[in-house]
């Protein structure tokens, strides 16, 4: 793959030339590559996998845009030459990720604070917070609250009292807009 740098005829040219090269546009720059042709092998299973989790993200994406309010989410979301099609493609491809679960707040009183740390392409659509027992028993759920000064901190507020600390699991779910779920779990000791 070669690289135009400054070149007037082949500046800003896209297509295939003579059935062997192609021309591309990305960022601004040409770039010149062999035309590949279909591959002889058949697809593994991981690779059809992959394929039907891009259409699948390709239809989210294109639905994303039709609604102007989602579109605008996702264009204010790009970078350089991306546009908001890009930007959803990428958001469906991916998982949201949870990269902080602070659980230091919590007492098993009525009021206590666990605070999430959590990021994807956009704000996450929600997460959601599960306490259980030591014996695995739901004492609560809940959704957890979006901090206004930082799209990123999400605050979830205790409402159940819960005496045996020791073994409570807390589950901790974020969910993006295409509908992409991760989940991290913390345990007291």
């Amino acid at each position: 793959m070669a690289y135009v740098k400054s070149n007037p005829f082949t500046k800003g040219t896209s297509g295939t030339v003579g059935d062997m090269m192609n021309f591309r546009v990305r960022k601004g720059k040409t770039i010149i590559g062999m035309k590949r042709g279909p591959s002889t092998k058949p697809p593994t299973e991981e690779q059809q996998e992959t394929r039907e989790q891009f259409v699948i993200a390709s239809l989210f994406a294109q639905d994303a845009i039709k609604d102007p309010a989602i579109k605008a989410l996702y264009q204010k979301a790009a970078k350089g030459g991306q546009t908001a099609y890009n930007v959803a493609l990428r958001d469906a491809m991916n998982p949201p990720v949870v990269y902080d679960v602070n659980i230091s707040g919590y007492k098993g009183t009525v009021g206590d604070l666990i605070t999430v740390k959590a990021r994807d392409v956009i704000t996450p659509k929600s997460v959601t917070v599960v306490i259980f027992s030591q014996t695995g028993a739901i004492l609560e759920q809940g959704d957890a609250v979006i901090k206004t000064n930082d799209r990123r901190i999400w605050t979830y507020t205790v409402t159940a009292a819960n005496a045996a600390l020791t073994g409570t699991r807390i589950v901790v779910t974020a969910m993006d807009l295409p509908g992409n779920t991760t989940e991290r779990t913390s345990t007291i000791s």
